[in-house]
């Protein structure tokens, strides 16, 4: 038997044996995409087993259930784990969790399962590839020439964040992109054509790219010849359509049901009898040796590329010098930050003039919106824009895309850990929150602004009138989520925010808002903005209703009622804060006040004066008129608290 044969045939029998012991994974795509993976490993991929090199290929497994296929593959190969990981597949603190959770070290550049993000992360990557090509390549020094694999499945081209995110890819020519795509025509339900009878090949033309057709995708001389001719193709992102077999060499080889099941004892003896395998969670010495050997060959490329580059410093050392730092943390000036404001200012104005600040210091800075810089002004003005013809560019047109944009955005931040940021109406975050839900997960460190915040906005009406928006975002984990209630603490929200390897969400009025905050004290998530001795009520607020706290306390102080306002610019902050200090700065009755239906309010007091209707159409003051929610309003709701206390 031929080596190439022997080791598919060891990889696809340890690939089934780890989900029959976990009793748990998806046998059908491992036994199918064995030849794929295998053959981009052995022969075209030139990954990093330390993860290190930022000029290593990537991989993204979008189809995310492949994962036992994906572990044995990263283990013969030499990647840091043992046959012991395999077989803790599934298991709670094990390397080999369901779905790949990424880790560079561990070969794993994406953490992937929902289907069709891992399209839109690797679009990101590719975008980003070509931005530090553009900057950092010179006539004799390709620093950056990597490949972008991304390995997809029926279910992964089927949703809808992947089209949006290949609509991208195509209008870019992104030429370093490679889909793999294994098409078996299975899906959990039965036969593809049960939902989706489309031609794939002129769908993709028609997208702007370049597609290959491999009729035999079990076969391993046909596969690796299609990926070597996708590596040729220069100007448009490839497609490489694999017609496959899932669960092949099973007795269940062709059907739905080997999607999610792992093979019983009889069936996983005759797959290994046909197979030729004798032992365990096993592969042989041999075997092993010969697949490293690819392993070496990427070494002994990674060791040419470093001479490369020391030689790049001594004939480009500027922009040596500029790479070393391209993803280095800055620190925020803040005062300087101040100084930008000296009188009252729309908050997604003051975020225009704050990023296009921080974008002089944080060179590698990049980012866009869903089609509406002219509305959510996040953009940075002296810079253009990212184009087929120039990656240079700080600016992206993501057009109207929202799905897709928060995991594009995830997977230019994945390229180099880098800081990224998109934009668009807070009503319209729903779309993103699988992206926002899996930034969180990375811990990556994307901003997300999010502007026309409230019923305030108006005349759009109740579709852009976000009313449950925000309260979702805040319950998303190891997200912040900041309503900063004007331009100096949106200066001091930003400090958090860069200070945080993580994702933070800026939510943004379209209106101009009073200067009412007490400078550098954000980082509490909530303090006492105006002050009161004795205060018989607390009224906290966040975002533009900090203003009509401060309006509200006026008139009660007026009728001898003490009060005093506390301002939350990030609520995911100040429940971290000691229950000592919560208790120092909500005294007496406390009063919630916010533009939204959030029930996050009720961790403080029962007393929260809220939405529970979506709006109207109208002019802002109009429709909170309408809504009941207006000053007046809220000192009557006060008095009655006070009166019945």
């Amino acid at each position: 038997m031929k080596l190439n044969q022997k080791a598919l045939n060891y990889i696809q029998t340890v690939s089934a044996e780890m989900i029959k012991k976990a009793n748990s994974g998806h046998t059908g795509v491992a036994l199918g995409a064995t030849t794929i993976l295998y053959a981009l490993f052995k022969d075209h991929y030139k990954f990093d087993i330390f993860g290190e090199n930022i000029n290593r290929d990537r991989l993204v497994l979008s189809a995310g259930h492949a994962s036992a296929l994906y572990y044995t593959l990263l283990y013969s190969f030499g990647f840091d784990y043992s046959i012991e990981d395999l077989e803790n597949f599934r298991q709670v603190g094990s390397k080999t969790p369901g779905h790949p959770e990424v880790n560079f070290k561990l070969g794993i550049e994406c953490s992937t399962g929902p289907l069709g993000q891992g399209v839109a992360n690797a679009v990101g990557m590719a975008i980003a590839s070509k931005h530090y090509a553009e900057i950092f390549n010179m006539q004799k020094f390709q620093i950056f020439d990597n490949k972008i694999y991304c390995f997809v499945g029926d279910g992964c081209l089927m949703e809808g964040v992947a089209l949006e995110a290949i609509s991208l890819a195509g209008s870019l020519n992104l030429n370093n992109l490679i889909l793999l795509y294994d098409c078996n025509k299975i899906t959990i339900d039965g036969e593809l054509d049960i939902a989706n009878r489309e031609n794939v090949v002129k769908k993709f033309k028609a997208q702007g790219f370049n597609v290959v057709v491999c009729k035999k995708g079990n076969d391993y001389n046909s596969v690796t010849k299609a990926i070597e001719k996708a590596k040729h193709f220069s100007k448009q992102p490839t497609i490489i359509i694999f017609h496959t077999k899932i669960g092949y060499n099973s007795d269940l080889e062709g059907k739905n049901v080997i999607h999610g099941k792992p093979l019983n004892d009889s069936q996983l003896e005759t797959l290994k009898k046909k197979l030729g395998i004798t032992t365990s969670m096993f592969i042989p010495n041999g075997v092993l040796k010969y697949l490293r050997q690819s392993t070496k060959k990427n070494n002994e490329y990674f060791e040419e590329w470093k001479k490369k580059l020391v030689l790049y410093e001594t004939t480009h050392p500027e922009l040596f010098k500029m790479l070393q730092i391209y993803n280095s943390d800055v620190k925020l000036q803040k005062d300087k930050l101040y100084k930008l404001f000296s009188e009252p200012i729309s908050q997604r104005n003051a975020n225009h003039l704050i990023l296009n600040e921080l974008s002089n210091k944080i060179i590698n800075l990049i980012g866009g919106t869903a089609d509406v810089s002219a509305s959510t002004l996040s953009y940075i003005e002296n810079s253009k824009a990212i184009s087929p013809q120039d990656f240079r560019g700080k600016n992206i047109h993501f057009g109207v895309r929202e799905h897709a944009m928060g995991a594009i955005c995830n997977g230019i931040s994945l390229f180099s850990m880098s800081r990224c940021f998109c934009s668009t109406f807070l009503a319209f975050s729903n779309y993103m929150l699988p992206s926002i839900r899996m930034s969180a997960l990375m811990k990556l460190p994307v901003w997300y602004f999010f502007t026309h915040d409230s019923i305030y906005i108006g005349e759009d009406g109740p579709t852009h009138q976000s009313i449950e928006q925000i309260g979702c975002l805040r319950m998303i984990p190891n997200l912040l989520v900041f309503r900063p209630c004007d331009c100096f603490e949106l200066c001091d929200v930003y400090e958090i925010a860069m200070e945080q390897k993580k994702p933070c969400c800026f939510v943004l009025a379209k209106q101009t808002l009073p200067i009412l905050s007490v400078k550098g004290k954000a980082g509490y998530g909530a303090y006492i903005a105006v002050e009161e001795k004795e205060p018989i009520l607390t009224i906290m607020a966040s975002g533009s209703e900090v203003e009509m706290a401060v309006e509200a306390k006026k008139i009660l102080d007026k009728q001898g009622i003490r009060s005093q306002v506390v301002s939350v610019p990030c609520l995911n902050i100040f429940e971290k804060q000691s229950k000592i200090y919560k208790n120092s700065i909500l005294k007496g009755i406390v009063v919630a006040v916010e533009a939204s239906n959030d029930p996050s309010w009720f961790k403080y007091t029962q007393n929260v004066f809220h939405l529970s209707s979506f709006g109207v159409s109208g002019k802002g003051e109009e429709v909170a008129k309408h809504m009941d929610f207006t000053v007046n309003k809220l000192v009557r709701y006060c008095k009655i608290l006070v009166k019945n206390e």
